[in-house]
């Protein structure tokens, strides 16, 4: 696919973000439209809404605004996060744009208006729940209450079912010629023949070795890699990237 012409959509969470230290794979991409294309940023038709910490139901809601802008000689990479994520509606105030300003690539903007909890999260310890969230909750234990109840959902089959129709429904309906929907998640919850999952990810695409910057940090001694850090090592970057390289013609 011509990158000037046909645009590459990216959506998902930390894991398709351009971190540059080291750099994933969208940040490999957009390094290689520049040192192998030679494409000016500004020439490319690549649009990226990844935000970490993004719970799958706004990757879902941000695929479904972008779809009226999808054309049939685009590609679109979906990341999806951990299911059990929650978010929280923000005041208007806080109600941002992805993606975020400057937008370098000029993509089309849409809003964000929610807040991410990751699993675990407990907004009792989080000044920003109260000030940035349009709940009317003035008590923390309320909050927490909801919070809770949102998990009990989050846990359910049914929704983890729900979840996967509505992925499988936007799916055939997207008309980019290149899809490519998986998830990092480990425990195969949204299991699906159009989602990747990571076991299949890990053989076809990382040499049967799917690498964490933990483990590089703890095969290499400390000498690369970050302690404690799920995100992919340097190599399954790299490796991620020559896959759309070659699967998207880029």
């Amino acid at each position: 696919m011509d990158i000037r012409k046909d645009a590459l959509w990216v959506l998902g969470d930390s894991f398709c973000t351009e971190a540059d230290t080291p750099p994933r794979w969208p940040k490999i991409l957009v390094n290689h439209f520049w040192e192998t294309k030679r494409i000016p940023h500004y020439e490319t038709k690549y649009n990226n809404y990844a935000e970490g910490s993004m719970d799958t139901q706004t990757i879902i809601d941000n695929w479904i605004k972008l779809l009226p802008y999808m054309k049939e000689n685009d590609a679109v990479i979906v990341c999806l996060s951990d299911i059990s994520r929650t978010r929280f509606p923000l005041k208007n105030f806080w109600v941002g744009k992805l993606p975020f300003e400057p937008n370098p690539y000029k993509s089309p903007q849409i809003n964000s208006y929610f807040m991410y909890g990751p699993v675990g999260w407990d907004p009792r310890n989080c000044e920003m729940a109260e000030e940035r969230t349009d709940i009317p909750f003035t008590n923390m234990e309320e909050y927490f209450d909801f919070t809770r109840n949102q998990n009990y959902i989050l846990a359910s089959k049914s929704y983890d079912n729900s979840k996967k129709d509505i992925i499988e429904a936007l799916y055939k309906i997207t008309p980019c010629h290149k899809k490519f929907i998986y998830t990092w998640a480990h425990h195969n919850l949204l299991d699906s023949e159009v989602i990747y999952q990571k076991e299949w990810i890990s053989k076809n695409i990382m040499n049967g070795n799917w690498e964490s910057l933990d483990a590089e940090w703890i095969r290499t001694n400390g000498q690369s890699g970050i302690k404690g850090d799920m995100h992919l090592s340097s190599d399954c970057e790299k490796m991620m990237a020559e896959y759309f390289i070659k699967e998207f013609e880029l």
